[in-house]
């Protein structure tokens, strides 16, 4: 079987679908990409893992993650091995301390969440990603969004946005993507954990 490694690119808001989010997962080696449709409660999951942002309290993620660790067990990789009626279907790869790989059966959003807590790989099953995978000129048509909305507009927006970000102090980012977050505003977290990621590559 072979299989394509994806990474977790953005965040986005959808207007079409209420409180709808799509996790963009992008092809780690080329431009192609998959948007997988989630909740607020996920996005807001995984913009937290993307910014290491700690919880007051753990959530289910960090208790599974609590748990691998007191039976010594690790996340290898997770494996998205089926799409079915617009739905995604995911693996986690887990291995003992003896060296025994098992899977456990979860939805995509989770297995993604996770997968960043352990800085594990995501993997997608080629013949699937071929079928689904968009190009980088498909994103303003083909995620699932507003139609009604202007690419135009949605442009000049970002646009501006982008240059907002790159004048504010890296203080100012984080003062922002705290905001951000604790407002539910999922795609400006995004923005600026890709300002801050920037600055940090830029400086290394």
């Amino acid at each position: 079987m072979a299989y394509i490694e994806l990474e977790v690119s953005d965040v986005q808001s959808s207007q079409a679908q209420g409180e709808a989010f799509a996790l963009i997962l992008k092809e780690k080696s080329g431009d192609r990409f998959v948007p997988v449709i989630i909740g607020i409660s996920e996005a807001r999951a995984v913009v937290f893992e993307l910014n290491r942002i700690k919880p007051h309290r753990p959530g289910p993620h960090d208790l599974f993650a609590q748990l691998a660790d007191y039976c010594r067990m690790f996340l290898q990789k997770i494996i998205i091995w089926k799409f079915e009626a617009g739905v995604y279907y995911a693996h986690i790869i887990m291995q003992n301390q003896e060296g025994n790989s098992f899977e456990i059966d979860a939805r995509t959003s989770d297995a993604v969440t996770l997968a960043l807590k352990f800085s594990a790989p995501i993997f997608i099953e080629e013949s699937i990603f071929e079928t689904v995978g968009l190009a980088p000129s498909a994103s303003k048509n083909d995620l699932p969004f507003d139609k009604e909305e202007e690419v135009g507009e949605v442009e000049e927006y970002d646009k501006f946005i982008k240059q907002k970000l790159e004048e504010m102090t890296v203080p100012e980012l984080e003062d922002l993507l705290t905001g951000a977050i604790e407002s539910e505003d999922y795609e400006l977290a995004s923005k600026i954990h890709e300002e801050l990621n920037r600055r940090e590559h830029f400086s290394s």
